[in-house]
């Protein structure tokens, strides 16, 4: 998370509060350093003040949405003025006043955290998977356990998308690369983000097969589990938003007399 913010005291109260939840805070004390920290770190969330010298909260929303890669970010507008309509107009996710309510703001944080689509995590491995859930949910991401590519197979036939899959590829009774093809005969499932999270010393070949076909692979234990928790956010937030852009489109070309596909 970052927190935007030029009074110190305020950006001490809501670090405080947020790490108690167990949550990583990043902090910028003026409108400038918090748009080039939020394109290098890429947080989950921001908390934005408006009331700032040079440039303000509005200039920082306004220039947080125009970026692609940065627009998908929820702000959470906090500050003294009671503009909620001014801040939810140019994309803030939510808004509060100051002094702020510790309790409000921990639900909002964790309902705009949980709010980015579930995981399928495809894993024979029960402590792996054990493991990878448990670091999930506490950063608030929902999931849904897999043992192989049957199962998976059959929990995709029968519930809505996921937001992304993590996907072992040795795995009994159906494995990560059967499982892989079966999507790609689904036009409905290709849109969904894969990530390989495989402890196999990947051939040529079969790095071949995956490219195009994954968002990454990665060798079990290669990563930390707040690294893989981080990484697996930020493809539920890029894919969510992307959802969301395309719903937008469909609702523009309705309007203009087209009828969205499909």
């Amino acid at each position: 998370m970052l927190i935007v913010d030029d009074d110190a005291s305020a950006r001490r109260l809501l670090t405080a509060v947020l790490r108690k939840e167990g949550l990583r805070v990043a902090e910028a004390e003026a409108g400038e350093t918090a748009i080039t920290l939020a394109r290098r770190i890429r947080p989950d969330l921001i908390t934005l003040d408006i009331m700032m010298p040079k440039m303000d909260g509005w200039s920082v929303l306004t220039a947080l949405k125009s970026e692609p890669e940065l627009a998908a970010i929820p702000v959470i507008v906090v500050t003294v003025t009671t503009d909620r309509g001014v801040a939810l107009s140019l994309g803030a996710a939510d808004f509060m006043t100051k002094p702020v309510e510790r309790g409000r703001l921990v639900s909002l944080v964790h309902t705009l955290l949980r709010d980015r689509g579930t995981v399928l995590l495809v894993e024979d491995d029960a402590t792996s998977r054990e493991l990878t859930q448990r670091q999930l949910e506490r950063l608030d991401v929902k999931v849904v356990e897999a043992k192989n590519g049957r199962e998976a197979f059959e929990w995709l036939s029968e519930n809505p998308a996921p937001g992304m899959i993590l996907l072992d590829l040795l795995m009994p009774e159906m494995d990560g690369f059967s499982l892989l093809d079966a999507i790609k005969k689904h036009p409905e499932w290709q849109s969904i983000p894969v990530v390989i999270l495989t402890g196999k010393e990947l051939t040529a070949i079969e790095r071949e097969l995956l490219a195009g076909r994954v968002r990454s692979v990665i060798a079990k234990g290669s990563v930390s589990a707040d690294d893989l928790a981080l990484l697996v956010r930020r493809i539920l937030r890029e894919h969510a938003h992307g959802a969301d852009t395309e719903l937008v489109g469909q609702a523009a070309r309705v309007n203009d007399g087209q009828a969205p596909p499909g």
